[in-house]
């Protein structure tokens, strides 16, 4: 449906019916294939990590039947910050069985909540009392009772690169908006992004540069939602002076190889935005500048994922003619908010990251917006939603 190097109209994507109005995204369910080929096995258990954003682990299973599923990380080309110890693992029963799963992670510490689905695509979180952790916090123990046939665990319910894309063409199919190959990814994967049909000036958005931040794209599609929904004057206002740049994916070899922050190469994608080592960042980047084709970009947003809400904002006095904007989006997150997000202001021009090189590049307000790793989807999703009304009654009075 894409053509590399070019164009395709979403108008001709088959879609299906939405609830909300254009179509139906039905969320990808990770393959099961013919026989997944086990890690461990043993006792009529058989754990596997054969589909897309499975975490990196071995495994063994004690006399008992009892699992233990080593949580690993990627190579990474420098020292790391801010571990993301990502699981995702399928256990396979012959019959119904309850299980002990031993979650360790060596050097590291449990950050990610555990959720189980018997289909990939309906999750519920195990609650507190299933969930054990040792004092140092490095192995955690999961106590739950499997149905027969397959059963996935994961740190937050699985989103693979496919699955982000492809909510994203359904939000946006029938509105005008142009889908690109604007690259490839360093093991060949596509690249793809979205141009909206706004003449005037431009915004950006993209999430997923760290492959496990799933709550952050949650908030990700409340804002594409809000921003392309909004049905009052102010909306169509917005959406016709305004171009819409899309980057749902710029990550796909880290999210479907389950890595914990980094991409195929070894390297934190939102440190790369200044020395571009790598190709997602560096066609990007360039891709970014050529969409907005020479219209002024007044804020770019990127969507993340850590221990707490909190946004990450360049300091007031930046010299970006929309800075201002920043005032207006924190007072409309404290009025509308019941938990409104911490804020920090703060610029590194050498920091590599997407907000600072939006501001030194665009002149724009980059924003990192964080959300808490255990957020509840609705309340990613109004956050969302609150940020994209922001911005509609800022710039288009």
């Amino acid at each position: 449906m894409t053509h590399a190097g070019g164009l395709v109209r979403l108008g001709a994507l088959a879609t299906l019916p939405l609830a909300f109005g254009a179509c139906q995204y039905i969320p990808e369910m990770p393959s099961f294939g013919a026989a997944p080929q086990g890690i461990c096995a043993g006792s009529g258990l058989t754990v596997d990590i054969d589909f897309s954003a499975a975490g990196r682990h071995d495994c063994i299973i004690g006399p008992d039947g009892s699992i233990v599923v080593s949580v690993d990380h990627e190579p990474a080309y420098v020292e790391g910050i801010n571990p993301s110890p990502w699981f995702a693992f399928r256990v396979t029963t012959e019959a119904p069985r309850a299980a002990t799963i031993t979650l360790d992670y060596t050097d590291y510490t449990h950050r990610y909540a555990p959720y189980v689905s018997t289909d990939g695509r309906n999750w519920r979180k195990l609650a507190e009392s299933q969930v054990t952790l040792n004092e140092k916090k490095s192995r955690v123990t999961l106590k739950l009772d499997l149905a027969a046939g397959p059963t996935w665990i994961a740190g937050q319910p699985i989103s693979s690169a496919n699955d982000n894309l492809d909510w994203t063409r359904g939000a946006l199919a029938g509105l005008g908006f142009t889908e690109m190959k604007y690259g490839e990814s360093l093991e060949g994967r596509p690249l793809v992004g979205f141009v909206g049909p706004g003449s005037l000036e431009a915004i950006v958005v993209l999430t997923r540069q760290h492959p496990p931040e799933t709550s952050g794209q949650e908030a990700y599609r409340g804002f594409v939602e809000r921003l392309l929904k909004r049905s009052d004057d102010l909306g169509s206002t917005f959406r016709n002076r305004y171009r819409i740049i899309i980057a749902p994916m710029p990550n796909p070899d880290g999210v479907d190889e389950g890595n914990w922050r980094l991409n195929a190469g070894g390297i934190d994608l939102n440190r790369d935005w200044g020395q571009f080592s790598q190709p997602e960042t560096r066609t990007l980047s360039q891709w970014i500048v050529a969409a907005a084709g020479g219209r002024r970009v007044v804020s770019m947003m990127d969507f993340h994922s850590t221990d707490k809400t909190v946004i990450y904002a360049p300091p007031l006095d930046a010299a970006s003619p929309t800075i201002s904007f920043l005032p207006f989006l924190k007072q409309t997150f404290d009025s509308k908010l019941s938990a409104p997000p911490e804020w920090s202001y703060n610029h590194n021009p050498n920091g590599g990251t997407s907000k600072g090189w939006a501001l030194e590049a665009l002149k724009a307000p980059g924003i990192t917006v964080e959300l808490w790793d255990q957020i509840p989807t609705a309340d990613a999703r109004k956050l969302g939603a609150t940020a994209a009304d922001a911005l509609i009654e800022y710039f288009s009075k």
